[in-house]
C-alpha cells in the first residue's frame, strides 16, 4: 500500500500558493508547450496559461504592450533549455515593464518535483495517495 510521503503537504500548498496568485486576470502562466499545460492542470493548477513561443510572437508583434501592467509566472523546464528560456523570457518581460514573479518557480524546484514541467501529473500521482480525488475538490471550488 502506498503512503502520503512528506512531499505532500509542500505540493498542496505549491497548487494552492500558484491558484491564488494565478487568480488575478493580469497573470498569466508562461509553460513551453501543451503537454506541460496539461499536467498542470492535472494536478489542480487554474490559470490563464500562455505557451512561450506565443508570448515570444505576441511581443515580437505587440511590443511593450503586451506586458506592460501584466505578471508572468515563468514555468518553464529546469533542463538548460528551459532555464535558458526562462532567462531570456524574463529579461524581455521586465525590460518592457512586465513583471515576474519567480516565487512559484523556486518553490517548485525546492519541494524536488521533477525538472520536466509535463512529468509532474506521473510523478504525483506514483507517489502521493488518491491525488486525484483530493484535486477533484479543488475543480469545483
Amino acid at each position: 500500500m502506498k503512503t502520503n510521503p512528506p512531499i505532500f503537504q509542500h505540493v498542496v500548498d505549491w497548487v494552492r500558493k500558484l491558484n491564488s496568485r494565478a487568480s488575478f486576470s493580469d497573470v498569466e502562466v508562461i509553460v513551453e508547450g501543451p503537454r506541460d499545460e496539461a499536467a498542470l492542470e492535472d494536478i489542480g493548477v487554474h490559470a490563464t496559461f500562455t505557451h512561450a513561443s506565443r508570448l515570444i510572437r505576441e511581443i515580437r508583434d505587440l511590443g511593450e504592450a503586451r506586458v506592460i501592467g501584466r505578471t508572468f509566472i515563468i514555468l518553464t523546464d529546469f533542463d538548460t533549455e528551459g532555464s535558458d528560456l526562462h532567462d531570456r523570457l524574463k529579461r524581455i518581460i521586465t525590460e518592457m515593464g512586465g513583471k515576474v514573479d519567480e516565487f512559484p518557480r523556486s518553490y517548485y524546484r525546492s519541494i524536488g518535483l521533477p525538472p520536466l514541467v509535463e512529468e509532474v501529473s506521473g510523478f504525483l500521482k506514483r507517489r502521493v495517495v488518491d491525488w486525484s480525488i483530493l484535486i477533484e475538490g479543488w475543480r469545483s471550488e
